[in-house]
């Protein structure tokens, strides 16, 4: 969910090293050129964690700005503090150790990964690294000591925060540099759908009607916060758009439910999907100008969009048709007109 913004990291069937499968590129913070990390399978486990929270940090970002943005147009919304949490106990016993060095994690305990610049938890003050120890006066759970990755105890302890933010603001107790400090977080709208980062070599990002899905190469191949904000605006105008293009209809390569209007237009909802996710992407602040040169340099890396597929335009195809979308937005902006799809 972009309010919450919780990632579920590592499954605990998943082998660890599956989650660094990929090589991932870290983000500067400006969202400018990225540096490549090569973080595969045979890094030490220190550069593997921090590749992959790297990346996270900059999907949750991206992710929050456009759920902020585009609270107003999005068809469910929620109360947001705009966190990324993550806990001691998700992790592989090989990268336990350097989380908690990292982090300073502490069992099921949730740890702040990322609090994006100007996020309801910004505001309040708290930062990365902060560990939550309890919300409105209770405490949140530890949890028993575990060797195996588990994901039920940070989810229940993540559970009773959102709770207790759609009921408004929240008095949080949290733990920073060993002291024990509390924050009023005073939340805000934002739309209601959750962000996966999916551990995997696949240039992929998908949307589900409940959450938004991109892959770890995926986001690595986007070499800013401009390209980022791209993919994840066109993931989440299929939300928008009310699009039901599931990931179990993909994996059989078509769409089994389409708007109205799209149906019987192969490549309809996609089109869509491409023109209103640039305007989500323009009302967060991203330039948005960059989006026929993704596409090219996408085109040009990935052979696979180069041509149309059943429901996708080819990659030449959806360039030409967003500098026309460009063109839209950038007469909208320079009219003061609001950016509305």
């Amino acid at each position: 969910m972009l309010p919450a913004m919780l990632y579920r990291r590592i499954p605990a069937s998943a082998p660890a090293a599956l989650i660094f499968a990929a090589t991932l590129m870290s983000a500067c913070g400006s969202g400018g050129p990225v540096a490549v990390a090569d973080a595969g399978f045979d890094a030490p486990a220190e550069q593997r964690l921090i590749a992959l929270t790297d990346l996270d940090q900059r999907v949750a970002r991206v992710g929050w700005r456009l759920s902020a943005a585009n609270a107003a147009l999005c068809p469910t919304v929620r109360n947001s503090a705009g966190w990324l949490l993550h806990a001691a106990s998700q992790y592989s016993p090989e990268l336990r150790p350097h989380a908690v060095a990292r982090f300073g994690l502490d069992g099921d305990l949730p740890g702040l990964l990322a609090v994006p610049e100007g996020s309801a938890a910004a505001r309040a003050g708290l930062r990365r690294g902060d560990l939550l120890l309890g919300v409105n006066g209770e405490a949140l759970a530890r949890g028993p000591g575990r060797r195996a990755a588990a994901y039920e105890g940070v989810e229940a302890n993540i559970r009773r925060l959102d709770l207790a933010l759609a009921a408004g603001p929240v008095r949080i107790a949290f733990r920073r540099d060993g002291n024990d400090l509390s924050a009023t977080v005073n939340p805000e709208r934002a739309c209601g759908y959750e962000v996966q980062l999916d551990p995997s070599d696949e240039l992929n990002a998908r949307a589900n009607g409940e959450r938004l899905f991109i892959t770890t190469a995926m986001a690595g191949f986007a070499a800013s916060d401009d390209d980022l904000a791209l993919v994840l605006g066109h993931e989440l105008a299929h939300h928008v758009l009310g699009h039901r293009d599931w990931h179990e209809a993909e994996a059989r390569g078509r769409q089994t439910q389409t708007v109205p209007a799209l149906a019987g237009s192969p490549g309809g909802a996609e089109r869509q999907a491409d023109r209103v996710g640039l305007y989500l992407a323009a009302r967060a602040g991203y330039d948005t100008a960059i989006a026929p040169a993704f596409w090219r340099r996408f085109g040009a890396y990935n052979w696979r969009v180069r041509y149309p597929q059943w429901g996708h335009p080819s990659a030449e195809a959806r360039a030409r048709a967003l500098e026309a979308v460009q063109a839209e937005i950038s007469a909208l902006q320079a009219s003061g007109r609001p950016l509305l799809p």
